[in-house]
């Protein structure tokens, strides 16, 4: 496999902080190795403004939450329940120093371990990553012992200790921003619709995506120049609308190959009364089992 190593500017995945902050922003995580194995989900759920100062609300990986924010410093601080902000990390430490950290009772002092650093995550090299060292506390196998931050990205990487030795849980899965989405290990099929409401006459657009981050390319074998087709099901399961049925396609046996994200645009005019409908997209391969479905509705025109 080609890996590539890349670096973030602030015109990437996102701003390019250690921590994004983004009600949406989605981080899933896997355990791969050792006698457990686990998978946890952390995201930016909610964002609100206490005494003037924006603060997001974050759900960590054990269901933990917290009123997190960014500080003019570039260190990433918690509110507290007084009021007052204790440090969860310090972006801008210098490598080697060590500071305070307040995001676990049995997580000790941060130290800076190394900084721009090459990252293995999500099957590529991200430059500029900070990898930080927890010191023990008196808690007996619990805490924090090291992360590993990207910028743009975000934590990649968070070791804990535990009674069956540490426990290393590295992401797999990352939604920044709006739209953009990075996975390894994984793929998947799904289909997203340009609105959720349409007028009797509209112009549809239909995006159909294929994922395959994994390390074996997909081989697609399709027998005609059809590559994908959609139809639309009312709410009794009546197809009202199949877009290849008045096309014609080229019969030929071709295979396309899949690493990474395929992406299939169509659009078309549909005329369908009032109600709510079911569109079905698949590809045409032969297994036939790439299939994703979206509700919609049609709207009555007021005149």
């Amino acid at each position: 496999m080609l890996r590539s190593t890349v670096f973030l500017c602030a015109a990437a995945i996102a701003p390019a902080q250690f921590f994004p902050l983004q009600v949406g922003n989605q981080w899933i995580y896997r355990v791969g190795e050792g006698p457990v194995r686990d998978v946890r989900v952390a995201e930016v759920v909610s964002a609100e403004q206490i005494d003037g100062v924006e603060y997001f609300g974050y759900r960590g990986l054990f269901g933990e939450m917290a009123r997190l924010r960014v500080d003019k410093t570039n260190r990433l601080v918690q509110r507290n329940a007084d009021g007052s902000e204790s440090v969860w990390a310090d972006f801008n430490a210098a490598e080697g120093t060590s500071y305070a950290t307040g995001f676990d009772r049995c997580t000790g002092r941060a130290r800076v371990e190394a900084k721009d650093v090459l990252v293995d995550a999500l099957d590529r090299q991200w430059g500029g990553g900070v990898r930080v060292s927890y010191s023990a506390t008196n808690c007996a196998d619990a805490g924090v012992t090291g992360d590993v931050f990207v910028p743009g990205l975000g934590l990649t990487e968070r070791t804990f200790n535990t009674f069956t030795g540490p426990r290393r849980y590295q992401l797999t899965y990352a939604r920044i921003g709006n739209a953009s989405v990075i996975a390894s290990g994984e793929y998947g099929f799904r289909l997203s619709l340009d609105q959720r409401e349409y007028p009797s006459k509209a112009r549809i657009m239909l995006r159909l995506t294929l994922e395959n981050w994994t390390k074996t390319p997909l081989v697609l074998n399709f027998t005609s120049g059809q590559s994908y087709d959609f139809s639309v099901r009312t709410e009794t399961g009546e197809t009202v609308y199949t877009w290849s049925a008045t096309r014609l396609f080229p019969a030929v046996i071709r295979d396309e190959t899949v690493s990474g994200e395929r992406n299939w645009v169509v659009t078309d005019e549909l005329d369908l009364r009032p109600g709510n409908y079911v569109i079905e997209a698949r590809l045409t391969d032969r297994t036939q089992a790439f299939r994703a479905q979206a509700p919609f509705t049609v709207v009555k025109e007021t005149p």
